[in-house]
């Protein structure tokens, strides 16, 4: 679905830029726009009991937004940061919802692509639910695999909800 909008030259995509610690965006923002990663990586996080948790991770391929702030129209409650030099494609809210009601076959392909983000949520939550740290670890292996070669151990182990050290000892032994 996402190649085919990417690759569709009736959607205006707009291109943009990301320096490293630069803000996609900041918590309590308004989301307006659907991202698609051309190059680099990001962290959307939150902040719970003072505690930086990183949620989710968006790397080349990826489509990245604050999901439920996307939807709501609410502010987010997530930061979504670069955690490497970003190339971006975004579209506006408006005009992708107006692309897709279009034609009811675009309707379709956007569903499935909702189908594999909320499977892909479904997934998170039981990473959570998974007490042994390094059976964490071998979930996101399994199923992303990429993500050791392309996010920061630091940014890992507050997605798996570990210390950097207890990482660090788990991948080493």
């Amino acid at each position: 679905m996402i190649k085919s909008l990417i690759q569709n030259n009736e959607i205006n995509w707009e291109k943009i830029n990301l320096k490293r610690n630069e803000f996609l965006l900041k918590q309590g923002d308004k989301e307006r726009y659907f991202y698609y990663v051309i190059s680099g990586a990001l962290r959307a996080y939150t902040f719970i009991n003072e505690e930086e948790l990183t949620i989710r991770f968006a790397y080349k391929g990826s489509i990245v937004a604050s999901i439920p702030a996307y939807f709501s129209g609410e502010a987010s409650e997530l930061s979504i940061q670069a955690i490497r030099k970003c190339s971006l494609l975004r579209i506006r809210k408006k005009e992708l919802e107006t692309y897709i009601e279009a034609e009811k076959s675009r309707l379709i392909l956007y569903n499935q692509m909702l189908v594999e983000l909320v499977t892909s949520f479904y997934h998170r939550e039981i990473d959570l639910l998974t007490q042994s740290p390094s059976d964490r670890i071998e979930r996101i292996r399994k199923r992303s695999p990429q993500v050791f070669q392309e996010i920061p151990h630091k940014y890992i182990a507050s997605y798996l909800r570990m210390s950097a050290e207890t990482l660090s000892r788990l991948l080493n032994s």
